[in-house]
């Protein structure tokens, strides 16, 4: 039998003692024509070439069906820069002929998340529950239907029209093919086959899928945001920054002394929105190049409740695409011995784990429907259930999940207020 192992992972609310500290460089390589995919606690970077990919599939949870589109584009100086386009066409059959004057609208990412903010997801009925861009869901089979065919315009000027026509067993089923019909090609992405990498990249020209090398929290890449032109005109417009990962919460500190600041008044501020990071945190002047703010700091919460600030210090722009920071990591955010949290202690036992353990948690006051979970490490979830927990202490059997080998996160609370545990599983 596989054996658990469940340790606490903090019991401090406040940050006493610095753990690193260090200087970080991430390149997205001259002209800004690689995407890097960033890990904090280990400062692993994975590289891939913006032209690799044109669709990346969300492949956490059990009906996450984020799909995005690919808005990197190399600079390149005197001539376009070769772009992907994607366009919702008004085609209500694939086999209908794509006429490029009848285009919708160009779609592109709204950077608010990966499941719900994907080019392909931003065009559903706000009013309809079971539209989610794409396509629909099925009450009656727990399924999702393609209902709207997009056109695409690859980097080398070719069209390819495609419709996702379905979501189902797990897996999305997407069909494409030439604005003609020809090589028409039909390709199943499995979530199942992406264990342990928040999205699936999906290439038109190779038929391929890939993803980045594990788990990551951060993306330096090139993106496309509104922006004003000063002329009272709002230009969808390519930008150098920092995009964050699945399950990470980031907040912008302004207006501070980046070696003073802690993230205790800001613990209520973090959001998931994609872009806090962004691009702005550097500006450019014609007489000093690049400058960076002096009292600017980011304080980032990866998926398994880690803190980190960074402050941006330099950017080399387009010759290198080299982004420097200072990372400082400030530990594990935790609700036990916080004044404001329900919770006064967590254990779990026996410890190491042999067959059962039981999480032990002692509440100052009663409290229903605690969501107790287990995640992966990139925020996937694994098993859920809800609790209710009476003042003082409180003792719950864990089921056996047979988990395979590797560390997961057990969580219980509800909103802000949670406890994390690690789970080794061996």
């Amino acid at each position: 039998m596989n054996k658990l192992i469940l340790t606490i992972l903090g019991l401090c609310s406040t940050v006493i003692t610095i753990f690193a500290q260090d200087y970080v460089q991430v390149a997205v390589g001259a002209g800004y024509s690689k995407q890097a995919y960033y890990r904090l606690s280990d400062d692993a970077v994975t590289q891939i070439a913006n032209e690799s990919w044109d669709l990346a599939f969300s492949t956490t949870g059990t009906i996450d069906v984020g799909i995005s589109v690919n808005e990197s584009t190399t600079s390149v100086t005197g001539a376009p820069a070769p772009e992907l386009a994607l366009f919702l066409t008004s085609a209500t059959n694939f086999a209908e002929t794509i006429d490029t004057s009848k285009f919708v609208k160009r779609l592109y990412n709204d950077e608010t998340s990966w499941t719900e903010g994907g080019a392909l997801n931003i065009i559903a009925d706000p009013e309809n529950p079971f539209d989610f861009g794409w396509g629909l869901y099925n009450l009656s089979n727990h399924t999702l239907t393609g209902n709207r065919i997009f056109a695409v315009k690859l980097r080398d000027n070719t069209y390819k029209k495609f419709i996702i026509e379905s979501f189902a067993g797990g897996a999305y089923n997407l069909k494409y093919a030439n604005f003609d019909g020809s090589e028409e090609k039909t390709v199943a992405i499995k979530k199942g086959d992406f264990s342990g990498n928040p999205i699936a990249l999906f290439s038109f020209e190779t038929g391929e899928t890939l993803a980045p090398l594990g788990a990551w929290d951060l993306m330096f890449c090139r993106y496309v945001t509104p922006l004003d032109d000063g002329a009272g005109n709002i230009l969808d417009y390519p930008v150098t920054g920092v995009l964050s990962g699945h399950n990470v919460e980031t907040v912008e500190v302004k207006g501070i002394d980046p070696n003073a600041v802690t993230y205790n008044t800001y613990v209520d501020s973090f959001q998931t929105k994609l872009d806090i990071i962004g691009y702005d945190w550097k500006t450019f002047s014609f007489t000093q190049g690049w400058v960076i703010p002096t009292d600017l700091a980011y304080f980032v919460k990866t998926a398994e409740n880690r803190i980190y600030k960074l402050v941006f210090v330099d950017f080399e722009g387009s010759t290198t695409g080299i982004s420097t920071f200072e990372k400082t990591d400030l530990g594990i955010l935790s609700s036990v011995n916080n004044p404001n949290s329900n919770f006064k202690e967590a254990t779990v036992y026996p410890n190491p784990k042999v067959s059962e353990a039981t999480l032990a948690f002692t509440l100052k006051q009663n409290q229903n429907n605690l969501q107790l979970a287990v995640r992966d490490l990139t925020g996937r979830m694994i098993w859920n259930t809800l609790v209710d927990g009476n003042q003082g202490l409180n003792a719950i059997q864990l089921p056996s999940m047979n988990l395979p080998q590797g560390m997961y996160l057990l969580s219980v609370g509800r909103g802000k207020d949670s406890i994390t545990l690690k789970l080794i599983q061996q």
